[in-house]
């Protein structure tokens, strides 16, 4: 089976859902932690992705780039194709030490930076492969900031919005942009 944007969009929504505990949202109180969230949403993510039909090979931080410096968060291959997909995951302490608090969001050009790495810096190996960025956010400022410049890019992509609660109320928006 070809893995499609849909369905990284899918098996993305269902680890924010599968985290709600009662009252607690695991991914939640990991973006409210210190250190940051995208390293715990990898290895979240990673189990998810390892479980997708056709037994895929699922990678992380692999060189597909000119650059062999740099590497892509996931690398995932079954018989029909590649998937390469770079994710972005808002932390509190990273938005309030780039002073996004209440100044507007400046976190959408990691985003953007991600897509054009994946348009134009892969290597020939995998520059025809199927690409995203899968971007998490849940401050409105974020939301608001990556809604804006994908509104302007011209690119194709998909928001889900997910309500969920750690002690308060949140709202989750995953975007999955595709590349190439």
């Amino acid at each position: 089976m070809h893995i499609t944007a849909k369905q990284i969009m899918g098996w993305t929504q269902s680890l924010i859902l599968n985290s709600q505990h009662g009252t607690t949202n695991k991914f939640i109180s990991a973006c409210l932690t210190k250190g940051g969230a995208e390293g715990w949403v990898q290895v979240e993510l990673d189990a998810v992705y390892k479980t997708l039909p056709g037994n895929p090979a699922v990678q992380r931080e692999q060189a597909i780039y000119t650059d062999r410096n740099l590497s892509v968060d996931f690398l995932i291959t079954n018989a029909d194709g590649v998937m390469c997909i770079e994710l972005k995951v808002e932390s509190l302490f990273q938005s309030s030490g780039d002073g996004h608090v209440t100044i507007p969001h400046g976190g959408w050009k990691k985003v953007q930076d991600d897509v054009r790495k994946l348009s134009e810096d892969r290597n020939a190996t995998y520059a025809a492969a199927d690409a995203c960025v899968v971007a998490l956010a849940w401050s409105e400022e974020l939301t608001s900031a990556i809604s804006q410049w994908l509104s302007h890019s011209g690119l194709e992509y998909e928001q889900e919005i997910i309500d969920v609660v750690n002690d308060s109320a949140y709202r989750v928006s995953v975007f999955v942009i595709k590349v190439g």
